[in-house]
């Protein structure tokens, strides 16, 4: 018995040993590690610091480079036009278009400058058409040409940038035609069929959205399409259940010399699965598209939440009010989150956000 009470004092002793030599290593590895960790997560708050200061005054900077370069092309746009308001020579609108070139370049995404170009456009135009003699005819035609040019570029650049969020098609339309463009994803509109089940759909047809005889109730395979309940008293679809995609009906009014008066109407299609049910129109509205429209700025909120726009790329065919005219037009369809520089939130307001938001919690 003393042996075996003498060999569990010794086990007791080296297992005491151990814990107070593991305590010494831990408390030396402690009073190492711990500062080492708090310097650790010091510095890289202070870097973070750093970083958010150094990217609030890069934006406060940046920010104030772009106010003072806008008031200088502002302020030298207007003394030039002050200065040539009673010499409206070719000179002075060479000027103006330079101006309002450097304006939409830089600041495209705050400032929209379409009623400038407009107001520019419309004189060209007037002295244009009143010059005495073909010389100064073809002189004054080079500025519309080049003015429209500026405008078209960057319409160009903005769809070219929509582009990479959403979708496009382009067509050509004369006055008085009518087409429908469905704005569908382009990997959804692969698998969509129409009401036979076979017929696939194309980003643009043409004609009415909804024919005279869906309209009245029956599709061109025979099955019936209901309207909405305020037009022929049946059901709307949107009760239904069905899964809802949005196409625009686009009737030609006019084609003018830099611009194309339509008839827009929002159609909600309704889809079971891949297969079209029927659709419901809205109420149609006049769009003036012309080579002056941003479309960053001038587009259409859906039902969705997504936007359209229309650009004219050009004018083929004919001049102001020709008939045989063509106007080939190209429709955008983006999501509703896109947000230009002028739209999104300063860098310091979102951190203040984020400060008032934790605070809350």
């Amino acid at each position: 018995m003393g042996d075996e009470a003498g060999g569990r004092k010794d086990l007791w002793d080296k297992w005491e040993s151990f814990a107070k030599i593991l305590a010494g290593v831990c408390a030396a590895a402690g009073a190492i590690a711990i500062p080492w960790f708090i310097n650790h997560y010091t510095e890289e708050n202070r870097k973070s610091q750093v970083y958010v200061q150094m990217m609030t005054e890069r934006e406060k900077s940046d920010t104030s480079i772009r106010e003072n370069m806008f008031r200088a092309l502002l302020d030298g746009y207007l003394k030039t036009l002050g200065d040539d308001v009673k010499n409206e020579d070719l000179e002075s609108f060479r000027k103006r278009i330079v101006f309002l070139e450097l304006l939409t370049v830089n600041f495209q995404e705050f400032f929209n400058a379409k009623p400038l170009f407009e107001e520019v456009y419309d004189k060209l135009v007037e002295h244009r058409d009143t010059a005495k003699d073909a010389s100064s005819r073809s002189a004054w035609m080079g500025l519309v040409k080049k003015i429209t040019g500026v405008a078209k570029e960057t319409a160009s650049r903005q769809a070219t940038t929509l582009n990479t969020i959403g979708d496009s098609v382009v067509f050509t339309m004369r006055t008085g035609e009518m087409g429908c463009v469905h704005l569908y994803e382009k990997l959804g509109i692969e698998t969509l069929r129409k009401g036979d089940g076979v017929t696939r759909f194309k980003n643009f047809e043409e004609g009415e959205c909804l024919p005279v005889q869906a309209a009245q109730g029956a599709g061109t395979s025979g099955t019936t399409i209901p309207m909405s309940q305020d037009q022929n008293r049946q059901e709307s679809l949107i009760t239904k259940g069905y899964q809802k995609r949005q196409s625009i009906q686009i009737r030609v009014v006019e084609v003018k010399e830099a611009g194309v008066a339509v008839e827009v109407t929002v159609y909600g299609d309704f889809f079971n699965g891949n297969t079209y049910v029927g659709s419901e129109p809205g109420r149609g509205f006049p769009v003036n598209v012309s080579y002056f429209d941003l479309p960053y700025m001038d587009n259409i909120k859906l039902v969705d939440g997504n936007r359209f726009a229309l650009v004219l790329n050009g004018i083929y065919g004919g001049s102001d009010g020709n008939e045989s005219a063509e106007a080939d037009i190209e429709a955008i369809r983006f999501r509703n989150d896109f947000m230009s520089l002028r739209d999104r939130p300063l860098f310091e307001e979102m951190l203040k956000k984020l400060q008032q938001n934790s605070a809350a919690r």
